[in-house]
């Protein structure tokens, strides 16, 4: 059962996976910021050596879940959602974690205005979806603490009852989502559990870990 659980984590994370995208910026070695190269996004993503021993960082290029998707019963939070999925409808980099928790990040690139867009857009999913849900009780979304992570950080976390792949059978999952921006990136990370219960605390600690990664591509001021 264990087993089968993680096959269906590690399904759900590949298809569920969110972006991640941050301000218009320098690379290392840059004096200024600017958008990254796609070599660059690369190598600020999380990485196996940097999450250690029991974790595997695989490869990712799927487009996320979109959240207007969801079968919310709420027109603010509903439009909050196609704004957001239209800010991060865009080319990034990703990868699917697995681990004592499992779950994706993907980070983005771009000018000013495109980063402005990314956070804004999580910023009024937070404040518009917050207690929203469907009609039969089967998916709630909740604002969450990103604490720790500045100020241009938001948390999310949906509560759903489905089935993370066609012929599975439904599970009542945890899905967490952590929008960071830090000079010209923008990193995503979800966190998807599926065990009943919530684990944004580990959600918060993989995002600490991928915010620690942006800041070291960038030279100190």
């Amino acid at each position: 059962m264990r087993h089968t659980k993680k096959i269906a984590l590690a399904a759900l994370a590949v298809g569920a996976a969110l972006a991640i995208a941050t301000p218009a910026g320098a690379a290392s070695g840059a004096s200024a910021d600017r958008p990254l190269t796609r070599a660059e996004l690369k190598k600020v993503l999380l990485s196996t050596k940097d999450l250690g021993k029991g974790w595997a960082v695989l490869g990712e290029t799927r487009k996320p879940v979109e959240l207007a998707g969801l079968d919310v019963n709420d027109h603010g939070c509903l439009t909050a959602a196609r704004k957001f999925d239209t800010a991060f409808d865009t080319t990034g980099q990703g990868v699917l974690i697995i681990g004592a928790h499992s779950g994706t990040e993907r980070v983005y690139t771009g000018d000013a205005a495109t980063l402005k867009r990314m956070t804004a857009a999580a910023k009024r999913v937070v404040g518009a979806c917050d207690g929203a849900g469907d009609t039969r009780d089967m998916l709630k979304i909740t604002k969450r603490s990103a604490g720790g992570l500045g100020g241009s950080a938001y948390g999310f976390q949906v509560r759903t009852e489905r089935a993370p792949y066609n012929g599975a059978d439904t599970l009542l999952l945890h899905i967490d989502y952590v929008v960071i921006r830090h000079r010209s990136a923008v990193a995503v990370v979800e966190g998807v559990d599926a065990s009943g219960k919530s684990h944004w605390n580990d959600t918060l600690k993989l995002a600490k870990k991928a915010l620690a990664k942006l800041k070291s591509a960038y030279p100190k001021a």
